[in-house]
């Protein structure tokens, strides 16, 4: 009897937990059938936020030449966003590159290398890959002061891209010390390789 009463406990428990299995796996498909609707991209929304990217870009400099940093900061926020909400978009690639401009000229310097860095590692096959390599170098350099980040980005474009051009200037730039020279002896550095 004692048998017969552990058996049915033990049928009963191993029922009950094959119904909270059960139970959990539906709502996993409820949730993933949510969020594949949650992916669904609607193409003509897509178009107008990359439209609107544009747009802001093209009004990124004043009439004086100057730049308009709320809308820098605009740009980069949206770009970021599309960027986000469009992982798999045609435009990928330039919505980074618009978040990079607007941060970098919004002055969001750390946001700014963020999405170069993306640019480099999520747009590996891209023609312009050594050149956001080589800005995100730039920004850490001379906008953000980090000379040691810097010198390991311009390393990491040269290993990566040995025979590009940037990468070139850039092994010279560091085996001559000229990312260690002043702003006036970067000048006279420059001005005296442009007699030779």
């Amino acid at each position: 009897m004692k048998k017969i009463i552990i058996l049915i406990s033990v049928s009963i428990f191993a029922l009950s937990c094959g119904n909270n299995e059960e139970k959990k796996g539906e709502g996993k498909q409820e949730v993933a059938s949510h969020a594949e609707t949650k992916h669904e991209v609607d193409p003509a929304k897509e178009k107008a936020e990359f439209e609107e990217l544009k747009e802001l870009e093209d009004h990124l400099m004043n009439s004086d030449l100057t730049i308009d940093i709320s809308v820098a900061k605009d740009l980069y926020k949206k770009a970021a966003a599309f960027a986000k909400n469009y992982p798999k978009s045609a435009h990928l690639e330039a919505a980074l590159d618009y978040a990079a401009k607007g941060a970098e000229n919004g002055g969001l310097y750390s946001e700014a290398v963020e999405m170069y860095h993306q640019l480099g590692n999520v747009m590996p096959e891209s023609n312009k890959t050594p050149i956001y390599m080589y800005e995100k170098g730039k920004v850490l350099e001379d906008k953000m002061q980090n000379k040691e980040a810097a010198k390991a980005a311009y390393k990491e474009l040269i290993k990566r891209y040995p025979r590009n051009p940037l990468s070139k200037d850039m092994k010279s730039y560091l085996k001559n010390g000229v990312i260690d020279m002043t702003k006036e002896e970067k000048i006279k550095y420059y001005e005296e390789r442009g007699k030779k």
